[in-house]
């Protein structure tokens, strides 16, 4: 009965400084979903564990926009806290390597969604949004992965829009708006 006893208490602690390594590990708190209900009713959410760093969750938002787009959401971090937009979006018969035609749809992109987005977020998709709209408005050839800062001092804010690739007849356009490190 001792060695039953000694064996749980060996497996509590193990068990403890695991909790206690993940928690330090990831400073953010766990993901939570983004979109309301109320204007997205059909959106799924979903966490995963990091395979990369297992400490960290990864939540996995999604929706259909419209008959002819897709959203996911990938709300992920550790050290910084980044949401990322991945819109599937059919019928545009632009090139993946127009950058101008694809900043102005992401841009388009976000806003048809925002009134679904909660209002913590908004502040900085807003803010977000405005550095690629003065970034499109100074730069005639626009780059993919540029990361954009705006605000914060001790704690940066980027946005940066990913290339543009093609899917199954789609054109999939992802842009991340991030905080950190924190």
């Amino acid at each position: 009965m001792k060695s039953f006893f000694g064996i749980i208490l060996i497996l509590i602690t193990v068990y403890g400084i695991n909790a206690q390594k993940t928690s330090v590990e990831c400073v953010r708190s766990v993901p939570v979903p983004i979109l309301k209900k109320s204007v997205f009713p059909k959106k799924t959410f979903n966490l995963t564990k990091n395979k990369e760093n297992p400490g960290e969750m990864i939540g996995y938002e999604k929706v259909k926009v419209n008959k002819g787009s897709d959203l996911t959401i990938v709300n992920a971090g550790c050290e910084n806290y980044t949401l990322t937009f991945q819109f599937l979006v059919k019928n545009q018969k632009r090139p993946a390597t127009d950058t101008k035609f694809w900043y102005k749809t992401a841009i388009e992109l976000m806003n048809s969604i925002k009134k679904g987005i909660r209002s913590v977020d908004l502040d900085l998709i807003n803010r977000g949004l405005r550095a690629v709209t003065t970034y499109l408005h100074k730069t005639k050839k626009p780059k993919f992965e540029n990361y954009l800062e705006f605000g914060g001092t001790d704690i940066r804010d980027t946005v940066v829009l990913d290339k543009v690739s093609q899917q199954a007849g789609k054109h999939k356009v992802a842009i991340s708006f991030s905080v950190g490190p924190l």
